[in-house]
Order: C-alpha cells, then structure tokens, then sequence
C-alpha cells in the first residue's frame, strides 16, 4: 500500500488517526515526526486538496493528546502546527483566503475546496472548544482560538456562500463544488476553465464536513446561523436514509439538485453505498456531533445505525470480529486492511457492545489506547447528549420499509407548478415501478409512472426517471400545496414530502 493510500484508509476510518506512539514521545519530537511527511515539503506556497488530506492526518492528535495526557505541551505543538498550516493559506482573487493548489479532479488547474479547507480548520475549531471552555487555558491560548473562529467565519463558511456554491431546497441544504478556477500560479483571476466535477453536488462525507464546522462554530459562538446551516446539512441527509430491517442505509453520494444531471437527464456521478469502510465510519461520526448538539438526529436514528453497524456488518463474533459492507455484500474480512466493513466506533458513546469491540483494536501503549481509555470511557455508553438538553423538538420524517429502493429524491423538492422537477430513484433489482403522488395523509391523488425498471447493484445503473411538472399529466389541474412523491416496488416502498408553490 502506498503512502497516500495508507494515510487515507487511517484517518478515514476513525475520523480521527491517533497513531500508535510509545508514550515518552514528547509533543516536541511528535511535532517534528509529522513535520518529517514527505507529503507536507510543499514548493512556496502551493497546497491544494491533496496537501490537505495528508496535513489533516495528525492535526487533531495534538489537541487529543492534551485530553488524554493533562499535558499543555500538546497544544503548544497544536497552535504551532496550526499556525503553521495558517501561514500557508493563499488570498484569492475575490480576497477570501484558502489552501490554493493544483484540484484534485484535474491539477492542469489550481482552486481551493470546501473540504480541504473543512478537514483543516476543525481541529482548530476542537482546539477552540478545548481551550475556550476552560478559564485557565483561555487566558494563554484564548487569543489564537478566537483566531481559527474567525477564520472559520469568514474563509470557509462565509467563503462558499459568497461564491454561490450553497442551496437551500425547503428544510434541506447541499453544497456543490465552484466551476471557477484559477490558472497554475496565477492567483489574479478566477476562470471557468472546464474542470471535470464543477458544479456538482458534494458527496455527503464533504457536506458533513463542513456540517460539522457548522456545529463546532454554534457551540463556539452560540450563533443561530450556525446551527441552521447544521440543521439543513444533515436534514438534507437524514432525509435520504434507507430503512429496512430496523436499521439504516445510506448512498455515499446522491444527486440533490438538477444541475447533478446531464441534458439526457443521466445522474453525473456514481450513486451507491461506498465499497471502501473508512467513508461510512466518518460519516458516523459526524452524526454523532450532530445528534450530540441536538441536531436533526434522535434515540431512534442512533439505534438503527447501531443495528446497521452491529446487526448488518459484524458476524457477531467478539473472539474474531469480521466484518462486511453496509450494504450487507462482500465477503465477512478481518484484519486492518479490508474495505468491506468496520466497526463504526463513533457509537461507542451509545453502546457497550462497541466499546468492547474497540478495545482489541486499539494498540498498547499509544495515544489511541491512551484517548480510549482516558476520554472516550469516561462516561458510561447512553444516549445523554454532550452539547445539549435531552428534550427537544426534532423533525419526523416518512420512513416506511422499503429494501431494493436505494434513492428516492424529488429534484427540487419544493417545485413550482409549470416548472420541470425531476422524480428519480434507483433500484437494486429490476420490477414493475409505480410513482404516484399521494396526499400527506397517504390518499392516492394521481399515477405519474408505472412500468418497468432494469435495477442493478453497479452505482450506474438501476436508475428511473421522471419528468413532471407539477399538474394532473391527463387533465392539465395544476396541484398545490403539501404532497409525497411514493415509489413503490416489490410491495415496498418510499416516500418524499414535496411542496407545489
């Protein structure tokens, strides 16, 4: 496995990396450990997406060393990393700052991204709520944690609103990638220049990401903005959840808007559970912080993802754990290496059966085994919320069992009537498909399509799509109003609440 691969299947599959080191490893010497990446001699100034990927890879150990240690060393070497990582953001030519390099869809150009920047400021943000919530630490380090609030403020969240890559559709929200770029060393002007992904909604580990910056920043700031554009990031997600067989699954990627299909009305990019494990376990993650600052998830999602993870993926064998793809396909692996499966250990705040599951993995005397057993079992597993009241109004949704509908979206979901929508699912095996629009209280008001879909496993096939624009397509009635969009295959099926302005 090469370097890059490895630092992407480690810090992918815990969400955070906590590398085996023998405990008399000084902050200093550790600092200068990561420092020693090759990936990190970078030529001037030029970063980009990759440079981020392999900076992120230990830049929360710092602050989660001083949580497991006591020892402010560690967030002497965090603020110097950090800073460090400052200095090498670029002004862009509308003034916002970023990690400019060569995109990692095409490097002939060079852009900044919403996850580079996401995956770079959020431990500053932990660093933040580490050194704000103590009075003793505020006044040494309080200067520089305000610092990477305020970047967060402005050259992420403000950043990509203002370059119009948010959209809001009713209670959801998703952010696609920018078409500006910038010619290799040039940094005067932004031009389309026709990179491969413009414009294409981000895949829900990259919409999380910068979810999770939301959050950090509204229990930093205590700014309602923040907690709403949170609110919208993962209402989006939960809104496209699979259920079936008491638990959950997700695509790793799903349109959310026209502009994610092509004039043939063909989705541009893949849709499908990822094959690889370490995708799932950081979205797990995030969705813990969410349901922690009371955000969109409740009791219930929680327990159906731990039945996903501990139901669908473990064999069930705590002697010799193996495990395989949420989607309940592949073959049962064991082992550091394999990609069908893992143990989400997120949910160890939840479950006893997952802390125990996580303590044979985590190595002897390292920071992980440090972390675990310092900070992550210092409260028993429960449902208690870290960042939040226990009650609170959370939306429903209209969940019904369905299991070989994999997508089921409504493009807009608030449509104007004479105004092209497009109803789109994907199935895993081919049937007769029926979409109708239904009343909210489940009555039948009209058939839009009935007949056949092809299915398939493969992330580019399996799909139906239908055009519609809001009216009775026999008598010409315009709806308005509440409604859900019903598809129903095999007897099953899901449902999406629309709005016809």
């Amino acid at each position: 496995m090469n370097f890059a691969r490895g630092i992407a299947l480690a810090w992918l599959a815990l969400g955070w990396p906590l590398a085996a080191q023998e405990l008399t490893m000084s902050a200093e010497d550790y600092y200068q450990q990561v420092m020693r990446n090759p990936n990190l001699k970078i030529e001037g100034r030029v970063t980009g997406e990759d440079f981020c990927w392999h900076a992120a890879y230990s830049a929360d150990d710092f602050v989660r060393a001083y949580q497991a240690y006591g020892d402010t060393a560690w967030l002497d070497q965090g603020q110097r990393y950090f800073d460090w990582l400052v200095s090498l953001m670029a002004k862009a030519p509308d003034g916002y700052r970023g990690w400019i390099g060569p995109y990692i869809y095409g490097p002939q150009v060079w852009s900044d991204v919403h996850v580079g920047d996401a995956i770079l400021v959020s431990p500053m943000l932990h660093f933040a709520e580490v050194v704000l919530g103590d009075s003793v630490l505020a006044a040494r380090y309080g200067d520089r944690a305000r610092a990477y609030v305020d970047l967060a403020r402005r050259d992420l969240m403000e950043k990509w609103d203002a370059r119009g890559t948010w959209r809001v559709d009713g209670e959801g929200g998703a952010y696609v990638s920018w078409d500006q770029y910038l010619e290799p060393g040039k940094l005067e002007a932004w031009k389309k220049l026709g990179a491969d992904k413009s414009m294409l909604s981000l895949p829900y580990n990259k919409q999380m990401d910068v979810g999770l910056i939301a959050l950090r920043l509204y229990r930093l700031t205590g700014e309602e903005q923040f907690r709403e554009r949170a609110r919208r990031i993962f209402w989006q997600f939960k809104s496209r959840l699979q259920y079936f067989d008491g638990h959950y699954g997700w695509n790793y990627w799903e349109p959310q808007g026209l502009w994610d299909l092509d004039e043939a009305g063909q989705v541009r990019h893949w849709v499908n559970v990822h094959p690889h494990r370490n995708y799932q376990a950081r979205e797990v993650a995030f969705i813990a912080e969410a349901y922690h600052t009371g955000v969109v998830f409740d009791q219930i999602d929680l327990e159906r993802i731990l039945r996903t993870n501990l139901g669908v993926m473990w064999n069930g064998d705590a002697a010799e754990p193996q495990w395989r793809n949420a989607d309940g396909r592949g073959p049962w692996q064991a082992g550091p290496e394999d990609e069908t499966g893992t143990l989400w250990t997120a949910l160890g705040d939840f479950s006893q059966t997952v802390r125990e599951l996580q303590a044979l993995q985590v190595r002897e005397g390292g920071l992980a085994q440090a972390y675990y057993q310092r900070v992550a079992l210092r409260e028993p597993p429960g449902f208690a919320r870290k960042h939040a009241a226990a009650e609170l109004a959370l939306p429903s949704f209209p969940f019904s069992e369905c299991r070989e509908v994999t997508l089921a979206a409504a493009l807009p979901r608030v449509m104007r009537a004479g105004t092209s929508a497009a109803l789109i699912c994907k199935a895993r095996v081919p049937g007769e498909l029926e979409v109708g629009l239904y009343t909210v209280g489940g009555t039948l008001k009209k058939v839009l399509f009935q007949g056949r879909i092809e299915g398939g496993l493969d992330g580019l096939e399996g799909f139906a799509l239908v055009r519609w624009d809001g009216t009775d397509p026999e008598g010409g009635e315009r709806y308005a109003g509440k409604y859900r969009v019903r598809w129903t295959l095999g007897g099953e099926y899901r449902e999406v609440e629309v709005v016809i302005e």
